[in-house]
């Protein structure tokens, strides 16, 4: 049976989502400077696209700590069978990435129609989707808490101006 390469202790698959995810994330963060970012009476476009996409670069960071972690954690002498059938159980799904940076998207494109909080409740879904929730109170659990985290950030952090709403709320 061949064995499947390496990069310390992690194998490729498990390295291409988390990598793939921070370098979407570090593209998307170069084009958000390219955009004003200015706060105080009205937010400049590039404010929460700079913050979102650091956002998933922080993710992809700690999905991949998360992965040494465990991988770390587990025993250390194991046959190359082994290590096959493992990665044929748990291949990692690059629908998170491409979810994370999707919901990414979503916000971006849906925030000067709908507002903050029904972009960020959108991005919500779409990430909770990519992340692998497919129940549906689970979907509806992310959306209603990244609407709230909206709300909050929101009311308490940005000036009073604030596109919050749709236009004619």
């Amino acid at each position: 049976m061949r064995h499947r390469r390496s990069i310390g202790r992690l194998s490729r698959p498990e390295l291409a989502a988390p990598v793939f995810t921070a370098a979407l994330g570090i593209a998307f963060h170069a084009l958000a400077m390219t955009q004003p970012a200015w706060m105080g009476e009205r937010i400049g476009p590039g404010l929460f696209a700079r913050w979102l996409s650091a956002s998933a670069i922080a993710v992809s960071a700690i999905w991949l700590a998360a992965a040494l972690l465990k991988r770390a954690a587990a025993a250390p002498a194991r046959h190359a069978a082994d290590d096959d059938a493992h990665l044929a159980q748990a291949k990692p799904s690059a629908t998170a990435g491409i979810g994370l940076l999707g919901g990414v998207a979503a916000f971006a494109l849906a925030f000067p129609a709908l507002g903050l909080i029904a972009a960020s409740a959108l991005a919500a879904l779409i990430s909770g989707w990519g992340a692998g929730e497919r129940r549906p109170v689970g979907l509806a659990a992310s959306t209603l808490a990244g609407a709230l985290a909206a709300l909050g950030v929101g009311l308490t952090l940005l000036p009073p101006g604030a596109r919050l709403w749709p236009q004619g709320l």
